[in-house]
């Protein structure tokens, strides 16, 4: 069961958040909140596995609540929501510590899937995120949002390495390939390791990386 944490200050938005969650089986919502003075001694408290965080609260924004529970909580995961999706913005929160990454724009399935996956202790960019970075020019930043093992693998596996190898390469077994692989399938919203060469390609990724 995934524990999931709502701070927002419209109770409208927050209500709907709440209902949509709690509909999922394996997600259960354990606190909601409308400030960042009300959220942060709760969620320090509480310990949820995932914390949705809007950016625009009347009090502090989300980054900066962000920042003061992970110096308390260096684990802490949470989501950052926010009506803006351009390179800076996104960058400030994988800077700021953020697991997850969706607009208001997202649709309600893809905030299921985010909470999911940020839950389970993987990261999640919706689309228009992941497309500010790699706009940006600077492709590398795409990568941010892969672990340093999972780096390694990503790097072997658009230079055409086979798992095996790469499982040998790396010492790892063949099935940690394969988690690893899915990860950075789901990370980089690609459906195969075709679609991860033509990600390096078009980011120029294979020599420098």
């Amino acid at each position: 069961m995934i524990a999931v944490a709502l701070v927002d200050d419209h109770v409208v938005v927050r209500s709907g958040f709440a209902q949509l969650l709690s509909l999922e089986n394996d997600i259960k919502i354990v606190g909601q909140y409308s400030c960042a003075a009300e959220a942060f001694p709760a969620l320090i408290k509480n310990q949820p596995d995932v914390a949705v965080l809007d950016v625009a609260m009347p009090d502090e924004n989300g980054l900066s609540l962000l920042k003061r529970l992970r110096q308390q909580r260096p684990g802490f995961r949470a989501i950052i929501l926010s009506i803006y999706d351009t390179t800076a913005f996104v960058q400030s929160a994988l800077d700021a510590g953020a697991s997850g990454y969706l607009t208001k724009r997202c649709g309600p399935e893809e905030l299921v899937q985010a909470v999911r996956t940020v839950g389970m202790g993987g990261h999640y960019l919706c689309a228009d995120a992941l497309r500010a970075l790699r706009h940006a020019g600077q492709p590398a930043k795409v990568l941010e949002v892969l672990t340093p093992r999972e780096h390694e693998v990503f790097d072997l596996l658009v230079k055409g390495e086979s798992v095996k190898h790469i499982a040998e390469q790396l010492n790892l077994s063949h099935k940690t390939v394969h988690v690893h692989r899915a990860n950075i399938l789901g990370k980089l919203q690609c459906e195969s390791t075709i679609d991860l060469v033509h990600f390096a390609l078009e980011h120029q990724l294979l020599a420098g990386h």
